[in-house]
């Protein structure tokens, strides 16, 4: 079985679709499956070790001339611009980064239909990539995608955003659409990485799989020093996020490690900074995950049993997921508004002092390790009646 994998692509630090996209190559080759990917060469990517890549196009924020996005959306992310912008639907956020610009849609799906004729996939898999779902669709090969609660057309959408993706389907005399999220129900088998407690998602041909990263071994509570701090992008900027984190926890007992592309690799005394760390070991010894409430952070949160603190900012879906995360008592929501020094420190407090959300956050983590993972896909996708 042949599978190629396009995860949606960015200007913007957002490392969700691409962080699943290398662990499900990596996964689905170990199972011996053949693989290969078509992603951008954007901020999030990175080679995967006997991967084949297939060329696939930046979108430019808001559809912007290239030279114009390169110099502009790096500054407005940096001094915290873009976090001032309410998100209030998965369309906005295609919209903002490009996805939904005309162009783009025409040049991305040519893109992807040529990776599947150089290919021959059997399976296509869009890690939130519509493009690789239109690609798909023209070509007639078997669809899988990745789904979460919050980005279902049901739960919120932008009919206004669609008008340039709605003139390419017309053009190629494909049915239009309402939302570009209705575009994910044409895929034949769906999965969300997450469990029924926090995304009850009730859809036909659509399976939880829990994380798709393997369970480590949680370290007792006492052996714990770290505080692990990652905001990606659109919530605090990279400038306030330092400042702010760094007056909180400068000279306490805790080691701090913030990641962002955003900050020069730094050292501050127990202040650790840099453009990326190994999430992986830091939260292995962690007693806090200080984070955007993005999809992947929250998973590997819990998936080491760390309690949360989180600052949705403004966008929809990071609410939606933080809000899921404090209603199971395994963490706690600031606002943009409530990110200080004193309010950080307080609440780490009174987070970190918490045996029931530690224990929370274990329980929850197990339950996302149990939906299968891979071995989820796997098995659907080998189904002969499945695609």
């Amino acid at each position: 079985m042949k599978i190629l994998i396009v995860p949606m692509a960015a200007m913007a630090e957002t490392s969700g679709p691409s962080s699943r996209c290398r662990i499900l190559a990596k996964g689905f080759a170990e199972a011996g499956l053949k693989v290969a990917t078509c992603r951008a060469e954007d901020v999030n990517y990175r080679p995967i070790e006997g991967i084949k890549n297939y060329y696939l196009e930046i979108p430019m924020p808001m559809g912007l001339p290239a030279p114009i996005a390169k110099r502009v959306f790096p500054f407005a992310q940096k001094t915290g611009i873009t976090a001032r912008k309410q998100v209030d639907s998965f369309d906005q956020v295609l919209f903002m980064t490009g996805n939904l610009n005309y162009s783009y849609i025409a040049h991305s799906v040519a893109s992807v239909s040529k990776a599947i004729e150089a290919f021959h996939p059997d399976i296509v898999y869009s890690e939130f990539n519509i493009s690789a779902i239109i690609a798909a669709h023209i070509a007639n090969v078997p669809l899988c995608c990745t789904v979460s609660y919050p980005t279902q057309h049901e739960y919120a959408n932008k009919p206004e955003l669609s008008k340039g993706l709605n003139r390419y389907l017309k053009e190629e005399g494909l049915s239009e659409v309402d939302s570009a999220l209705q575009l994910f129900d044409l895929a034949d088998r769906s999965f969300c990485p997450s469990i029924p407690e926090l995304e009850p998602i009730q859809k036909e041909h659509m399976f939880f799989c829990g994380t798709l990263k393997r369970k480590r071994k949680c370290i007792p509570g006492g052996s714990r020093n770290k505080i692990v701090v990652y905001m990606g992008n659109g919530t605090v900027s990279a400038r306030k996020m330092k400042k702010v984190i760094t007056e909180a926890f400068l000279k306490s007992a805790y080691e701090v490690y913030i990641a962002s592309s955003y900050l020069e690799k730094e050292d501050l005394g127990n202040i650790h900074i840099a453009p990326r760390w190994d999430f992986e070991e830091l939260l292995d010894t962690a007693v806090l995950f200080i984070n955007h409430g993005g999809q992947n952070s929250i998973a590997d949160g819990l998936l080491h049993g760390v309690p949360q603190i989180m600052i949705p900012g403004k966008i929809f879906e990071r609410k939606y997921n933080a809000d899921s995360i404090e209603k199971n008592n395994a963490g706690a929501i600031l606002s943009s508004e409530e990110f200080t020094s004193d309010s950080v420190r307080r609440t780490a407090e009174r987070v970190i002092g918490s045996e029931v959300m530690m224990e929370n956050a274990r329980k929850l983590g197990d339950k996302l390790v149990s939906a299968g993972g891979i071995e989820t896909i796997l098995q659907e996708i080998r189904k002969p009646a499945t695609l």
